[in-house]
């Protein structure tokens, strides 16, 4: 019976991410290959072929010529099958989380052909709550109804006197509608409280975003990675029946030997299909993800005010009294000594006060993808080794 033992040289230390073991293996052992067994694994037909070819002293038209040796490393075939434009000859990948790949390709191969990676772990961008600025607004209004009343403030059903302006008065000093010290209305003091109706609020009122892009993070991290390198081959060392093969060096555990072709979801040839990996350059990424901008709603609570002064002169040099305006609101000042002289009046200090704007916006938008244009796509045939 013809018998091919691969012995391995592996420390317990090392991780090999394809093998069915869940965790570092306590044990290396042989894979032991009968070729003639009753249900031998297909795997085992194929290398048990290649060993045996350079060795059976009775081989037939497969024994080597003189000069040259069996492969002392594996026997790897082309693509079978339906292979499309894969390469013809098996590179060495080591598949492994990023911090965990070789600096640098072992022994056995030649150079560096890709760091490439896979499972693209990138969601949706984390966004800053959007705020609002004060908000602004404009106050030129003035109450429309000015009156002096033969009744204090809150007193209903009394004599009233217009003490208003024309349209467009600017609120600067005047002395129309002026009263004389003493007038009287039906009996009493026609000077005793002067009524204003409400201040208008302000327009042009909007409150402007802090951001209108709020601030936000990103995470874009590859969870797996792969080194593949070329392989040493010797073309001559390997014989076959089915086909070409190519001899290529044995890099060590945890390495697999593998067709590489540009591209994805493509299927692999039907002589590689132990393991597939689409993988990636460490920027192989489009990335739209992003903020919604930031809006503010109306305003609230925002309002003009303003100061009303009278007189006892026409020319406003003489104050006798003061009180602030405040939208929407009206407003009545109580006149001291009663009956005295409102030969003046002016509205001064007209101001905006600013309100508060509830903000909208700020939430994550796009997404980020592989960028399919530069995958790199992988199929590879069983591993050199078994760990136990």
């Amino acid at each position: 019976m013809n018998r091919l033992i691969l012995t391995v040289l592996v420390s317990a230390s090392v991780g090999v991410g394809f093998i069915a073991a869940c965790s570092a293996p306590s044990e290396v052992g042989f894979l032991v290959c009968d070729p003639n067994a009753l249900f031998p694994d297909p795997w085992c037909v194929d290398a048990g072929t290649d060993a045996d070819a350079g060795t059976d002293a009775e081989a037939g038209p497969d024994e080597p010529d003189a000069g040259q040796s069996a492969c002392t490393g594996r026997c790897v075939p082309v693509p079978s099958g339906n292979a499309g434009y894969w390469t013809e000859m098996a590179i060495s990948l080591f598949v492994a989380a990023p911090g965990a790949l070789p600096t640098e390709c072992p022994p056995g191969t030649s150079s560096e052909k890709f760091r490439l990676f896979a499972d693209l772990d990138a969601p949706a961008a984390e966004c800053e709550p959007c705020e609002c600025g004060a908000s602004s607004g404009a106050c030129t209004g003035l109450p429309e109804k000015i009156e002096i009343r033969a009744g204090a403030c809150g007193e209903s059903g009394v004599v009233s006197l217009p003490f208003d302006e024309s349209a467009g008065w600017d609120g600067s000093c005047t002395s129309n509608n002026a009263l004389p010290a003493g007038a009287q209305c039906g009996g009493e003091p026609c000077a005793q409280s002067v009524w204003l109706s409400p201040l208008p609020g302000p327009t042009s009122e909007s409150c402007p975003p802090k951001s209108e892009t709020p601030a936000l993070t990103k995470k874009t991290e590859w969870k797996l990675a792969g080194l593949a390198c070329m392989s040493n081959t010797n073309d001559d060392a390997c014989y076959s029946d089915g086909g070409t093969e190519y001899c290529v060096s044995d890099p060590g555990p945890g390495w697999l030997q593998c067709i590489v072709r540009e591209g994805v979801d493509v299927p692999c040839p039907d002589n590689y299909l132990y393991a597939r990996y689409e993988m990636f350059p460490d920027d192989g990424v489009i990335d739209g993800r992003g903020c919604a901008k930031c809006e503010c709603g109306q305003p609230s609570g925002g309002g003009c005010t303003a100061s009303i002064r009278l007189y006892d002169d026409a020319a406003c040099s003489s104050q006798s009294e003061q009180s602030g305006l405040q939208s929407p609101y009206d407003q009545c000042v109580n006149i001291l000594p009663v009956g005295h002289a409102i030969a003046g009046k002016a509205i001064t200090d007209l101001a905006y006060v600013p309100g508060s704007c509830e903000a909208s916006g700020g939430t994550p938008t796009g997404s980020a993808v592989r960028d399919v244009t530069r995958a790199v796509t992988f199929c590879c045939l069983h591993p050199f080794y078994e760990i136990k």
